[in-house]
């Protein structure tokens, strides 16, 4: 067993990528009139929509995420409610000698009592859009292999399954799905 120090360690290079990516993220600019991007009077909300959907209280991506990458975590609003989010994180790496900006779709929900209406499909569209308008190349996600509606609405976008994993971070038999956005037509 490793020193808990040594632990600490491990997890330096994911801070650093967050916080690089969390910098080229305060620059993007936000257009969408169906969508807005995340307040902190927005945060209880927030979690009571994640406990809805999730069942789990674990909180720490929503927590941090939700504020170090606030301009690409959004909101959808009903008569002043919110009632759907998606948020994203985004990390920089180099390929093929060019700076690339991936975006990691980290957590959505739609209220239980709102599905079925299209809220989340015109959520990511316009979250999709959002990010291609602030070059974003490509976007990744994991979806469970039991949330049907879900894999069919990244299908619809046009994203595409790259891998089937059966655990991370307590998320069991999942797929892991990608959107290149320079190909993708708003």
């Amino acid at each position: 067993m490793l020193p808990s120090f040594f632990y600490g360690i491990l997890y330096i290079p994911r801070n650093i990528f967050d916080y690089i990516g969390s910098l080229k993220v305060k620059k993007y600019i936000h257009s969408s009139k169906k969508i807005r991007t995340f307040k902190e009077d927005d945060f209880v909300r927030i979690l009571d929509l994640h406990n809805s959907c999730f069942r789990k209280k674990d909180h720490h991506q929503i927590f941090n995420y939700s504020r170090l990458f606030r301009n690409i975590f959004y909101v959808f609003e009903e008569n002043g409610k919110i009632i759907a989010y998606l948020g994203f994180y985004i990390h920089l790496k180099f390929e093929n000698f060019k700076l690339v900006q991936k975006a990691v779709a980290f957590s959505g929900c739609v209220d239980e009592h709102q599905r079925g209406r299209g809220i989340y499909s015109t959520l990511y569209k316009e979250c999709l859009t959002e990010l291609k308008n602030n070059n974003v190349n490509v976007v990744y996600s994991c979806i469970r292999v039991n949330n049907a509606a879900a894999l069919h609405v990244h299908e619809k976008l046009g994203f595409k399954i790259i891998n089937s994993k059966s655990k991370m971070r307590g998320i069991e038999d999942f797929y892991q799905v990608k959107l290149k956005l320079d190909d993708w037509k708003i």
